[in-house]
């Protein structure tokens, strides 16, 4: 991608709009809305592939058991009620973030939408009537950006006095591609699990959760080199929910053995991955240039170019735990 070039616009673009039952039944995000989408946004007007293994994880009324189990608000899982608040990097058409919007609790949690200045009209044409959303503008590697937001959740220090809302997630759709875009997505997601959004190293981490598409292993090896030696990461796993009567809620006890989360093709190599922060990395420097963060400068204290292996290992284990 040259240096000036619109992410969204590179250079032979032809892409078609996915196809899917979940999209075609909202007009916002039918084949016809993505196409005159990409017309005018290009790669973010298109709804990606694994935007699906994201919203089948958050999924409520899943009819599988996950580990590490999602966020989303459900009477069983969230008995305590703390408020969810999260930032979705990347957001395009918005058809995540409406899908998620519909789950979260007006009032008591938010999700904040998020991509360049220029497709905000577009999230906010699509998510304009959800109570619990906001769209903001975040181009990746922005701190300004983040920082706009910090403020806005009154976590920048001039909050007037209001109480600051805490982000607890970071949520990325089939982000992972470009290479030129990795180092500034890495930047990013380095940022909004950094002060101010955290209150110190011994505060609950934000989860990130990545839903993730392998493409072209050789590409984008460099971002989970490097993202791994600032974050933990698991794969999800799942396995079916068990009822012995048909009438009865169903049994979260079952013995059905645990498996990678991948839905859809069993071939398909998609994953669903939860990721926090490693605790000393909040007192490493990230350098300024791109090349270094990917190449591992500042992981660890050092400035010695350095890679983690936790993604290497997850492949090695055949992809199924």
């Amino acid at each position: 991608m040259g240096v000036h070039e619109d992410p969204n616009f590179p250079s032979n673009l032809d892409i078609r709009p996915l196809v899917s039952a979940t999209s075609d039944a909202d007009a916002r995000f039918d084949t016809v809305a993505q196409e005159g989408a990409i017309k005018s946004y290009g790669i973010a007007g298109r709804i990606w592939e694994a935007s699906h293994a994201m919203l089948a994880y958050l999924d409520p009324s899943s009819p599988l058991e996950f580990d590490p189990p999602p966020p989303t608000p459900s009477a069983s899982t969230r008995v305590d009620g703390a408020p969810i608040t999260a930032i979705e990097l990347g957001s395009g058409t918005g058809f995540v973030a409406a899908r998620v919007a519909d789950s979260l609790r007006p009032g008591c949690d938010l999700l904040i939408a998020t991509d360049l200045p220029e497709v905000c009209p577009m999230l906010e044409m699509n998510l304009h009537a959800s109570p619990a959303l906001w769209v903001r503008p975040l181009a990746w590697g922005s701190r300004d950006d983040a920082q706009v937001i910090a403020r806005d959740l009154g976590l920048a220090g001039d909050n007037g006095g209001s109480s600051p809302r805490r982000l607890t997630h970071v949520l990325c759709s089939d982000l992972i591609y470009f290479p030129s875009l990795l180092a500034p997505l890495l930047r990013s997601l380095l940022h909004l699990t950094s002060a101010p959004f955290v209150e110190g190293s011994g505060s609950e981490p934000i989860c990130v959760v990545l839903s993730y598409k392998m493409r072209s292993l050789a590409k984008e090896t460099s971002f989970w080199n490097a993202f791994g030696l600032w974050f933990d990461f698991v794969p999800v796993l799942s396995r079916p929910l068990v009822s012995t009567r048909g009438d009865e809620p169903l049994d979260r006890s079952g013995s059905a053995q645990w498996s990678r989360f991948s839905p859809g093709d069993p071939e398909d190599e998609t994953f669903v991955i939860i990721a926090k922060r490693r605790a000393d990395s909040l007192f490493w420097t990230e350098p300024d240039e791109d090349s270094k963060l990917l190449a591992g400068v500042g992981a660890s204290g050092s400035d010695q170019p350095k890679s983690d292996d936790q993604f290497e290992q997850l492949l090695l284990m055949g992809m199924d735990l």
